[in-house]
């Protein structure tokens, strides 16, 4: 044991680089893996972290392998071959990577309780069977690579392994396979993307990483290739460009780990961009459902209630209006909304500028007609009328003379249908009898519910239909129909059609003896004809005019009212996003569709929105009326947020992290590697008379040049794995009628990635160029050849 600790104590820097990788991949994994599993998404979603762990494992082995090139020669010389020469290579890898995955277990359970606890509201089990399958999986995945790394140190020729040179080794058959197969499954997991339809597998999850490495591995080629091509001309431009062509057309420990710094950060970018797209859909998607700073629920009273409540509480109309929708995803269909569309401009403004529901916004004013429910307010119901035209008292007889005319023939029926304040339907019925004609009569009844004020649904007005009806006329002047001050009977009303034609469509009935005259409103009465076999409902004028609606789709325009009866439709225009209502949907004024409207359907979702700087006192008092409380806009992005997926995003960030993490440690472990040559190398030019100014310089260039390379490969990368990955990952479960997730690329969310990377090149790859007298000088070269 104390030979191991020895070997690992002078092989320190190798197996801390593969202790620190074993952890950060063990500790992201398991932090990504139960922060989706807590948050119901795909657990695939730790796939590109373990990519790019894969890919940069296999260096970190080959380099311990090398360190170990002398030992491996002189154990064979010893005759120790097969298991016993794997034992003595893998022992130190194996509890490299044990401490390193039991350290990123300890860090996965506090990271688990930390996301959980910050972006979930809930903390999930620090630690579950599948994180610590997970975690095995991945320490023997980790010692696999190893081995496969270190087999190539074991094949080599003796002659080879106790040689204190390293010289560079060209590309094997096997690594130009690999990255070939990048590059195919970087094509396939775009492709495969398009019908992804939401539910990913893991090659589509496996995208971002693979465009990544892609994009990497060919800009080293490209690099590479020009390098090659630029190292001619180079020579006639002084000896600084020359050397850095030179190092660049060469396969060196600071040029291959670029690929794992564009891999990391094309998978930050896509996380950056879905993380932008999904806090850009939360912000216009909880506007489109609470056009205010503030919102309370008022379905208790209903959508007419809310109406008064707003107009009672807030006069001017400036700080509050009343809104309802019926979602109905079930019956898209019939998915409408309603707005107090004159209060809209001065209450909402211009709260959807720069939003997609901003030209519907802009329209809704015209939504307005001016029509207002019919409202009384009292505790009785009085009718006033004359009867003009009596039928004859005895109207029929049976075959002995009997007579058979009821007296039920000449009474007037009047039944008024309303809403009282708690959204609930009530009828009252006055039934006025005449004993002659031109006599004034009148007849009062209980009202119940109207006290406090009632909305009027409509009248129905018949002769007594109880007993056997008469074929003869009876014509009524209907001088009052009062509730409390308000006189119905002076208000334009017009006969329901449906009404009409089920009278003229009785069979039974001879065409000629109806008075086609049904009803006639004079300026201070209502004249009608009653029907002989049903009654015959009234409707107000101002409901028989056709709503004004904007639409989704001009195909779907039906205008309902609150109660959920059809009206006739006027479309002012079409939105593809309406405010309330998203992509779907039939948006209309509410007090014009609740003129004569039944009670506001119960599936109807009935707010108040308070804009920004409403008073206190008016927040109050609605609460107070409705009894809840208020919300505000950013409670309803949280909510959204939870309840259509919006934390997947967090676990993308998560992995883009830890993948960011990865390559900083194979960017720096290939900086280690290469120091210790390159200061040899710069050593060897100085003794050929090259100063150092001049390899400062060709280190400038070349540090130059790779940057350049990261930062274009990066935004390349960036682009193509959003506009090809973004849209079939599951970045958030849309509602039906929601305004779509933009997932097209955006600049910051490119740029940020591409500049974080390009500045750690500079910073870590300049440790690698970094050349000073004292550690560059010619005698390092005898130091070295006399150790």
């Amino acid at each position: 044991m104390s030979r191991v600790l020895r070997g690992a104590w002078s092989r320190r820097g190798a197996l801390t680089t593969l202790v620190l990788m074993a952890l950060v991949v063990v500790a992201g994994a398991v932090t990504v893996l139960q922060f989706a599993e807590a948050a119901r998404t795909s657990r695939w979603l730790t796939a590109p972290l373990l990519l790019l762990g894969a890919v940069a494992v296999p260096s970190i082995g080959a380099e311990l392998a090398v360190a170990r090139r002398e030992e491996i020669g002189l154990a064979r010389l010893r005759g120790i071959h097969g298991v016993r020469l794997w034992r003595f290579l893998l022992v130190e890898p194996l509890l490299a990577i044990v401490v390193g995955t039991l350290l990123g277990l300890a860090v996965g359970a506090v990271g688990t309780v930390l996301a959980t606890g910050t972006w979930l509201g809930e903390a999930a089990p620090p630690l579950q069977q599948p994180a610590l399958l997970a975690a095995a999986a991945i320490a023997g995945a980790a010692l696999v690579i190893v081995g496969l790394s270190a087999a190539a140190a074991l094949r080599e020729p003796l002659a080879v392994q106790v040689s204190t040179r390293r010289r560079p080794r060209r590309a094997t058959t096997l690594a130009i396979f690999l990255s070939v197969l990048v590059l195919v499954g970087a094509g396939v997991a775009a492709y495969r993307s398009r019908s992804s339809d939401g539910d990913p597998d893991v090659v589509v999850l496996l995208g971002p990483a693979l465009v990544g490495l892609a994009l990497g591995q060919v800009a080293i080629w490209l690099v590479r290739i020009a390098a090659r091509g630029l190292t001619p001309v180079t020579e006639r431009r002084g000896m600084g460009a020359f050397l850095a062509a030179r190092r660049l057309a060469r396969a060196d420990d600071l040029v291959t780990p670029v690929r794992l710094v564009v891999a990391a950060a094309v998978v930050g970018a896509l996380a950056l961009s879905g993380a932008v797209s999904v806090s850009r859909w939360t912000d216009e998607q909880a506007g489109v459902e609470v056009p205010g700073a503030r919102t309370i629920e008022a379905t208790d009273v209903g959508a007419m209630g809310a109406v008064d409540l707003t107009e009672r509480v807030d006069p001017e109309g400036d700080h509050l209006i009343a809104t309802a929708i019926v979602r109905n995803e079930a019956r898209l269909a019939e998915r409408r909304a309603y707005v107090d569309a004159g209060r809209w401009d001065d209450v909402v403004g211009g709260f959807y500028d720069g939003t997609p529901a901003r030209a519907a916004s802009d329209a809704i004013d015209r939504l307005a007609t001016g029509a207002v429910p019919l409202q009384v307010t009292g505790d009785r119901l009085s009718v006033a009328a004359t009867a003009t035209t009596l039928p004859p008292p005895q109207a029929f007889t049976d075959p002995d003379g009997t007579p058979l005319g009821p007296p039920q023939a000449s009474r007037l029926v009047v039944r008024l249908s309303y809403v009282s304040t708690g959204n609930v339907s009530g009828t009252a019925t006055a039934t006025v009898g005449f004993a002659r004609r031109g006599v004034r009569v009148e007849k009062s009844v209980r009202l119940r519910d109207c006290a406090d004020g009632c909305l009027v649904t409509g009248l129905e007005v018949s002769r007594d239909l109880s007993g056997v009806y008469s074929l003869d006329p009876f014509h009524v002047r209907v001088g009052s129909i009062s509730v409390g001050d308000t006189n119905l009977a002076r208000s334009t009303w017009l006969p329901d059609p449906s009404s009409v034609a089920a009278a003229l469509g009785d069979r039974f009935l001879p065409p000629d003896t109806i008075d086609r005259m049904l009803l006639v409103n004079l300026p201070d009465a209502l004249e009608l004809s009653l029907l002989p076999n049903s009654a015959l409902r009234l409707i107000n004028e101002s409901r028989n005019a056709p709503v004004p609606v904007i639409v989704a789709d001009e195909e779907v325009a039906q205008a309902l009212d609150l109660g959920g009866d059809e009206r006739a439709t006027d479309v002012l225009g079409v939105a593809r996003t309406m405010p309330l209502l998203g992509s779907i949907g039939v948006l209309s004024d509410l007090p014009t569709s609740g003129v004569g409207s039944d009670p506001t359907v119960p599936a109807a979702e009935v707010q108040i929105v308070a804009a920004a700087g409403t008073p206190e006192a008016m927040l109050d008092q609605v609460a107070e009326a409705t009894g809840t409380s208020w919300r505000t806009s950013g409670t309803v992005r949280d909510r959204l947020g939870d309840t259509h997926g919006g934390s997947q995003a967090v676990a993308y960030a998560l992995t883009a992290l830890a993948c960011a993490l990865v390559a900083l440690l194979a960017l720096g472990a290939g900086v280690a590697r290469h120091l210790r040559d390159y200061r040899r190398d710069v050593a060897s030019l100085r003794v050929l008379g090259i100063s150092v100014g001049t390899a400062r310089r060709a280190g400038r260039a070349e540090l130059v040049a790779l940057t350049l390379l990261v930062l274009g490969a990066v935004v390349a990368g960036g682009w193509l794995a959003v506009t090809l990955l973004l849209a079939g990952l599951p970045l958030i479960a849309l509602p039906v009628a929601a305004i779509p997730l933009d997932t097209s690329p955006g600049l910051v969310p490119l740029v940020v990635p591409a500049v974080l990377a390009a500045a750690a090149v500079v910073l870590v790859g300049g440790r690698a160029r970094a050349v000073r007298a004292s550690t560059t000088r010619p005698s390092l070269l005898r130091e070295e050849e006399t150790r």
